[in-house]
């Protein structure tokens, strides 16, 4: 679960709020056997993990990840609070991103629908509305490949080797926290975004 499903997470949270310093964590497998070619086999990965994570900025996090969460399709969501607001998404909900930044009217999480016309990729596919899917995110990454990188001979914005790297890092922390019961500390990183 960690080297996969978690890995996405660990990429996001470092991503949006920069390096993990330290990481505590709990791991439980659920189903100690399942069938493989033909006959019962031992698991040997976890079937969900809970972990806190401490960030080099001095922010805190959880993570949560499992397969076994009947009901869910694809979640995948993430929310971050600071001292002027909020944030939060729902991969389940691919179009829509909830913001709170404290500065107007509004006493909560207000919707900001990405299709709008004002939005970088809205108004590319669909009158305002309508929905983008998950097929549309890859026309947008080559359609940034082929502007940044070959086009104007930039850099391609996404994840790198260093990014993939940094996400097994913790990733194998998380299973020595689990394993030992104890927080583990990483070495400081150079941000690479």
């Amino acid at each position: 679960m960690i080297g996969d499903l978690a890995s996405h997470l660990i990429d996001l949270a470092h991503f949006l709020a920069g390096p993990i310093a330290a990481v505590s964590a709990t791991t439980r497998t659920y189903i100690p056997e399942r069938p493989s070619g033909g006959r019962p086999r031992p698991v040997t990965v976890e079937d969900a993990v809970a972990a806190t994570l401490e960030f080099q900025s001095g922010a805190i996090g959880t993570l949560e990840a499992s397969g076994l969460c009947p009901g869910r399709k694809n979640f995948l969501g993430f929310e971050i609070s600071g001292q002027h607001g909020t944030l939060a998404f729902n991969l389940e909900r691919l179009n829509e991103l909830r913001v709170y930044h404290g500065d107007g009217e509004a006493r909560g999480l207000a919707d900001v629908l990405v299709t709008e016309q004002y939005h970088p990729y809205g108004g590319r596919w669909w009158p305002p509305g309508h929905i983008l899917g998950w097929e549309h995110t890859f026309v947008h990454q080559w359609e940034e490949f082929l502007r940044r990188a070959v086009q104007a001979g930039g850099e391609m914005v996404g994840a790198t080797f260093a990014d993939g790297h940094e996400a097994a890092r913790v990733g194998d922390a998380l299973l020595a926290a689990a394993g030992t019961g104890r927080r583990a500390a990483l070495h400081p990183v150079r941000e690479s975004r």
